[in-house]
């Protein structure tokens, strides 16, 4: 499917398809999302958001007239990620719910939009669609193959080998050829810019311990041979993030000496590390960045936001120029030709929506494109501020709070966020700046367990669910208080996933707090999703030791469905159909305990994933939650 349509006609399209609601702009995924210049510089590929469904566009370097190569079934699909093969072809990943022995599983298929001639064929081959496993399996770009335009390198499912092996295919016809047998069961493979396979990674569960293998090969017809193993949790960390052009040392991420994530080159010969490449003092680095025929160009951290180092001296001063000609102090190169002419930036602000903006540097052209949200973007919105204190045991926490402009100690909205092992940023957040609208002032804190601050940081998280990461929570809401600066006794907790924990777990462990709970794709039962979680690892791991009987059923402590009686603040829930993070049935379940109990109303969104990544279910999350906290928290 190609069509034309302008940035104008969509913007039309969702005006006149949406009531105007105080929601309905705010209510927007972003209206271009991963856009990406070919290396010749002469199109941008890009995932476009219409009204009707996520679709994948092209469109020429700096216009707004966007060529729709395809466009998504609603409520079942999303683009995972888009990348240039050459300058003919874009290869698209979307992946997809699919229902399998009693839960959601997401599936990603892989699909190649030739844009010369205008066609598109699924990347797929009769070797596997004739299988009745094929619907449950999952196929993975490993390489776009830098000087083969025509050729890219998938992982997928192979059943001679019982595992994922990796093939060659032929962008223009999908024919697959195996190139590389799985034999020590690899999950998943990298290869370098030429093509080669190096790296995979092996991981077994054993005696409910994960164990990590990195296997490596130091050229083509070499055998694979161990690199590094080590048990999921314990010990140093070790994450290949690239290879150099020898192919004979790596860069590798690790939490060693420093207890922050630095970048070290290792010797693969003689298994040593020579030295640290890069390290923040402050912060973890969050991994490697690629430039878009794979090469391995720099790294990036986030402080408020995301920063970048790069190897080369003389990118970073083209990120700089750029900075100081749009006179803004955060803006990132998002994309660039392979000449490094033709430029694609964001600027990005706390109170602004993402602006990005084109530069031609060959011919002395540039100018904006397109703002992230363009319905907010000529909006005043108010500063985020940043603060800390030093928690009761001594641990400094940090945050942010944002306040509505000309409201005098306006109600608080505690904003925990998900993971838990992730973070917030100071980033413009529609949802955020919603809730400021209507009057609240929105705390959010860093609490102990959030990624990016160091491993001991992190670390101190582990198996503290409704403990000290909990307590941490209402602390920041305390010192908040405390600052005289909010209500004193009107607040609500908001949270999705994790942060939704959080807010039930508040709800039973101090009923007074809140006014009102609201847990959006939330947990309400620990127990129950570490026993039946299939893939228990890296995530549960660090809520319990699941050999330790006594401990998992300590579990019901601290879960919000064993205590219902002591809830006293009224509950919305709110979960999408198709999670596939957080079954739904943690929040069925806590609502048919807690109906004829607490006041409690549960919104079920129909095909919404865990991240509601489609127009229509943020219309309703954001007209529920609205509705919500105009009945439970006046301002």
């Amino acid at each position: 499917m190609f069509k034309l349509l302008s940035l104008l006609t969509i913007l039309l399209s969702f005006s006149h398809a949406q009531a105007n609601q105080k929601w309905t702009a705010y209510a927007q995924l972003p209206i271009v999302e991963q856009p990406k210049i070919s290396p010749d510089g002469s199109k941008i590929a890009l995932i476009y958001n219409t009204p009707e469904g996520p679709t994948v566009s092209v469109t020429e370097f700096g216009k707004t007239e966007f060529d729709i190569l395809a466009s998504l079934k609603l409520g079942r699909d999303r683009v995972d990620s888009i990348s240039w093969s050459g300058n003919k072809y874009i290869i698209v990943s979307a992946s997809s719910p699919q229902w399998y022995n009693g839960e959601h599983y997401r599936v990603s298929r892989l699909y190649a939009f030739d844009v010369v001639n205008k066609e598109g064929i699924p990347l797929t081959s009769r070797r596997f669609t004739s299988e009745s496993w094929y619907e449950y399996i999952t196929f993975r770009l490993v390489s776009l193959l830098k000087h083969d335009e025509e050729h890219i390198l998938v992982s997928t499912y192979d059943k001679y080998d019982e595992g994922y092996a990796v093939f060659k295919v032929e962008l223009s016809s999908g024919k697959y050829k195996k190139i590389q047998n799985n034999k020590h069961n690899i999950n998943s493979w990298s290869a370098d810019v030429n093509g080669v396979i190096r790296l995979g990674d092996a991981y077994d569960k054993k005696d409910n311990k994960v164990t990590r293998t990195i296997w490596y090969r130091d050229k083509a017809e070499s055998e694979l041979i161990k690199l590094h193993t080590r048990v999921v949790g314990i010990g140093e960390t070790f994450n290949v993030i690239g290879l150099t052009k020898e192919g004979d040392k790596a860069y590798i991420l690790s939490d060693r000496e420093t207890k922050r994530e630095s970048v070290w080159l290792y010797d693969i010969v003689s298994g040593e590390y020579e030295s640290m490449v890069y390290g923040h003092p402050d912060y973890d680095v969050a991994g490697g960045l690629r430039n878009s025929e794979g090469e391995l160009i720099g790294i990036y951290y986030s402080d408020d936001f995301s920063k970048k180092h790069y190897f080369n001296p003389e990118d970073a001063v083209i990120e700089q120029n750029i900075g100081k000609l749009l006179k803004a102090e955060h803006v990132t190169i998002v994309s660039r030709s392979a000449d490094k002419t033709r430029i694609l930036a964001v600027k990005e602000s706390d109170n602004q929506p993402a602006l990005y903006v084109h530069f031609d540097f060959a011919n002395k052209k540039g100018g904006a494109w397109v703002s992230e949200y363009p319905y907010l973007s000529k909006a005043k919105f108010p500063h985020v501020e940043n603060y800390s204190f030093t928690a009761s045991d001594g641990q400094v926490l940090t945050g942010y709070v944002t306040f509505p402009e000309n409201t005098k100690k306006p109600p608080l909205i505690v904003y925990p966020h998900g993971g838990p092992h992730s973070r917030d940023y100071k980033y413009f957040n529609p949802q955020i700046q919603y809730l400021v609208s209507l009057g609240y002032a929105v705390l959010q804190v860093n609490f102990r367990g959030s990624e990016g601050f160091g491993s001991e940081f992190e670390a101190a998280g582990y198996f503290q669910w409704g403990k000290r990461m909990q307590q941490d929570v209402y602390e920041a809401m305390d010192w908040m208080i405390s600052t005289n600066r909010v209500s004193q006794n009107k607040a609500c907790i908001v949270g999705a996933s994790y942060g939704g924990y959080v807010a039930l777990t508040a709800s039973f462990q101090q009923p007074k707090r809140f006014d009102c709970i609201v847990s959006i794709a939330g947990i309400s039962d620990v127990k129950t999703m570490v026993q039946d979680d299939d893939t228990f690892g890296f995530y549960t791991g660090h809520i319990v030791d699941i050999d330790d009987e006594k401990d998992v059923d300590q579990l019901d402590e601290v879960s919000a469905i064993n205590y219902i009686e002591q809830i006293k603040a009224p509950i919305l829930l709110i979960h999408g159909s198709k999670d596939t993070r957080v079954d739904r049935e943690q929040s069925e379940d806590f609502y048919d305990s807690a109906k004829r109990k607490v006041d409690v109303k549960y919104v079920e969104i129909k095909n919404g994933t865990h991240f509601f990544d489609d127009n229509q279910s943020q219309q309703t999350l954001y007209s529920e939650l609205t509705r919500f906290l105009e009945a439970n928290l006046q301002p």
